[in-house]
């Protein structure tokens, strides 16, 4: 889910390693990544949503920022028809003491008849820790839906994804694991006017290898859409591990000016969990 199985520098301690999610459009609804269309980090979150999403081809960067490490990542899609679509992205994990991880992502989306479309993502990742590194191949499987909703607002769509994460492995003798999960997720869109639009979303997971990680994860948010300008965003996430994913509570604006997207978000954690004092800034264009 969510930071499945938390960041690499808790994760090192388990025996297992994952990315967290970096995009602030979705931190800043607590979390939700698997209704996300309109955003370029499609690859990490739900890559069969590409095929749904309003621009054809969309470039982001974000950084995120937490206590001592840093992590970064790029990305984008290319639907370069009406069924089919590539994504490409690379991420970076620095941390003090030595931790230097890096992933690169690639996957593809296919329309299946008019409502739904799959998606499929292969990952190679690297993990270098002071004392050692690793080497991993991982793939995800995604699904979207959407269909548009009559007698609510002047326009309405509803929109359902899910995806089964981190098939695969290390290679060599490493004694990391990858950990596996699965997640789903719906989210109602609804014009008020050509001028407002309000999204609420819902997800919720279960992390189910390895044992050190193992539970439950969940949450909530909302956007509000003034004009296509700007967006006021809400959630919260509720996580059963409190060492791993902890439950925190999410704020998050975006600026959309012509082709140009910026999107923050600040996380509301407990004093005593690592997620305090967290944000994420993106940076986007829409061609």
């Amino acid at each position: 889910m969510l930071f499945a199985a938390a960041f690499l520098a808790r994760a090192a301690a388990a025996q297992e390693a994952s990315f967290p999610t970096i995009d602030a459009g979705t931190l800043g609804m607590g979390g939700i990544t698997m209704t996300a269309v309109s955003d370029a980090h499609t690859v990490y979150n739900n890559a069969a949503f590409s095929i749904f999403a309003p621009a054809p081809l969309k470039l982001s960067t974000s950084y995120y920022g937490q206590s001592d490490f840093d992590y970064y990542a790029t990305s984008g899609y290319w639907r370069w028809n009406p069924s089919n679509s590539l994504q490409l992205g690379w991420r970076q994990y620095r941390r003090e003491r030595g931790n230097h991880d890096s992933a690169l992502d690639i996957g593809y989306a296919r329309r299946i008849g008019e409502r739904w479309a799959v998606g499929i993502t292969g990952r190679y990742m690297h993990l270098k820790r002071p004392d050692e590194s690793a080497d991993a191949l991982a793939v995800d499987l995604s699904a979207a839906w959407w269909k548009p909703v009559e007698g609510l607002g002047s326009y309405s769509t509803l929109r359902a994804g899910a995806k089964l994460s981190n098939l695969g492995g290390f290679l060599g003798g490493s004694n990391y694991r990858l950990p596996m999960d699965i997640k789903a997720g719906a989210a109602l869109d609804t014009f008020f006017s050509d001028a407002h639009e309000l999204t609420v979303a819902a997800e919720a997971g279960y992390c189910f290898d390895p044992g050190a990680v193992r539970g439950f994860q969940a949450a909530v948010g909302a956007e509000y859409n003034l004009m296509q300008l700007l967006q006021f965003r809400a959630g919260y996430h509720v996580g059963e591990r409190k060492a791993y994913y902890p439950s925190f509570g999410s704020l998050g604006i975006g600026v959309r000016i012509l082709h140009l997207r910026v999107d923050f978000a600040y996380l509301l954690a407990a004093r005593d969990t690592f997620l305090r004092n967290t944000y994420s800034i993106s940076f986007g264009l829409d061609f």
